[in-house]
């Protein structure tokens, strides 16, 4: 997992987003796997190539009103080029844009939004906040243990009554992407409970 800390500049009257690598992060020392580890990075203002999506390929809406619908910097770093080059990035989370919350797929690469959550920011009068949830699933071992990365799913809770989960999809997997039922994931009464407090 690669979370990235982004800053602005500006360069000649336009602004631009420069990247620095904050870290790649562990839980606990990684286990080998036997072909590379899907990447998946985080930071919050989203790539110029967010902008290709409408609703003939991404999953989700695009609801900004401004522009093409999304807040990136006015010259593209071609860090998007640089994630394709790495081979092993196949998602990338942003937020910044609190009314997206689409995933798209360009050159193997998810683009996605995180949904905007959080009640102290702009929001849109009856649209649900929501918070995008990714699971990487991992194969089992003959000897029971955790193996490789099997799959990457997302999808969307909603902060409604039933904590609605919507728009899943694989965004990654060893065998075919597709879409997954958000009734798979439904809430236990502990999360609605930790939801509420």
């Amino acid at each position: 997992m690669w979370l990235i800390f982004q800053f602005s500049l500006l360069i000649f009257g336009l602004t631009s987003y420069s990247f620095f690598i904050l870290q790649k992060a562990y839980t606990s020392g990684p286990m080998p796997q036997k072909d590379a580890a899907p990447g998946l990075t985080y930071f919050h203002i989203p790539l110029p190539e967010y902008a290709i999506f409408d609703s003939s390929n991404m999953i989700g809406v695009k609801l900004e009103p401004d522009g093409d619908g999304i807040s990136s910097a006015s010259v593209n770093s071609g860090f998007f080029s640089t994630l394709v080059s790495a081979g092993d990035v196949k998602a990338v989370f942003t937020g910044h844009d609190h009314l997206n919350d689409f995933c798209g797929k360009i050159k193997n690469i998810q683009l996605c939004y995180a949904g905007g959550f959080g009640y102290h920011a702009y929001g849109k009068a009856g649209w649900s906040r929501r918070a995008r949830v990714v699971v990487a699933s991992l194969e089992k071992t003959e000897k029971g243990g955790w193996g490789d990365v099997k799959s990457i799913k997302t999808w969307k809770r909603l902060d409604d009554q039933h904590l609605t989960g919507i728009d899943g999809e694989v965004l990654w997997s060893k065998s075919s992407p597709g879409k997954i039922s958000c009734d798979t994931y439904k809430t236990t009464p502990v999360l609605h409970k930790l939801a509420r407090q």
